[in-house]
């Protein structure tokens, strides 16, 4: 009679080779899916950190929920980020906040380089550079342009009684009066002292220039209120038309001036056309 033996009875041997494939290979396709894992997590991290390189502080890395070393790595990177990030904006508004405020300061010192400070008008380079501008024109302009030199009459007694701060105050007025006759695209500036220079950019002939300059002369005669009372100052004026032969900005001011004190000798308050004395 044929015995079956027990299961008991399997050689032991037998058993653990017929399990080997069973218990040792799945672990170890385990251990090769969490190298590949770590490896991932571990170049995703590497990554963050390579995008704070390039200032971009808003990459994040990834925060699995194994809590292991890598992740306490990442946590890490990520504070650091979010406290570039911080840092960094906080770094580009006092740039930006800086830069705003230099730019200010630019144009405030740009203005006084250009622009004398008692009266806010055009200074004598700023002037000289628009004249210089719009003779450079005279090729693409059909109409010409003039220049007026205004100087007051008597303005020195007005220091001399009464004091510089009524002097500065009676050059502001002056220089209100010219803006207040001043056309679109017309300059004017102050030459120093009690000199002014108006320039006409578009005069299409003699006659449109003496309205201007009859207009500017009414005004600038009107009375003053001088330490509390009207007083009448006078103003000298001097045109020079353009473009003429006239081959610099300072020739044409020139022409200017000598009409000026052509007019001064004359009749104090009125006017003269360069080139009709």
């Amino acid at each position: 009679m044929t015995t079956t033996p027990e299961a008991s009875e399997v050689p032991v041997a037998h058993t653990a080779h017929t399990l080997e494939p069973l218990l040792y290979k799945p672990l170890a396709d385990q251990q090769i899916e969490r190298i590949h894992d770590i490896e991932q997590r571990l170049e995703e991290v590497i990554a963050t950190i390579q995008q704070f390189a390039t200032l971009d502080f808003s990459a994040r890395a990834s925060i699995s929920e194994l809590g292991d070393v890598i992740d306490a790595v990442a946590a890490g990177v990520n504070f650091l980020g979010e406290e570039l990030e911080a840092s960094y904006s906080e770094v580009e508004r006092k740039v930006a906040d800086r830069t705003a405020e230099l730019g200010v300061i630019t144009q405030e010192l740009t203005r006084r380089a250009l622009h004398d400070d008692l009266t806010g008008l055009a200074n004598r380079t700023l002037f000289w550079d628009r004249l210089t501008h719009r003779m450079n024109l005279n090729d693409r302009r059909r109409s010409g342009f003039a220049v007026i030199f205004v100087d007051l009459d008597h303005f020195k007694v007005v220091n001399d009684t009464l004091g510089h701060a009524v002097g500065d105050q009676l050059l502001i007025d002056v220089a209100a009066r010219i803006r207040s006759v001043l056309r679109v695209g017309d300059s004017a500036a102050r030459m120093g002292g009690d000199e002014f220079l108006v320039l006409l950019d578009e005069v299409a002939t003699r006659d449109a220039a003496l309205v201007v300059v009859e207009r500017l002369s009414d005004v600038l005669g009107e009375p003053y209120d001088i330490a509390d009372e009207w007083r009448s100052v006078t103003s000298s004026l001097g045109l020079a038309m353009g473009p003429g032969s006239f081959a610099s900005a300072d020739a044409v001011v020139a022409a200017a001036d000598a009409a000026m004190y052509e007019s001064k000798q004359r009749e104090r308050g009125g006017f003269v056309i360069y080139g009709e004395f």
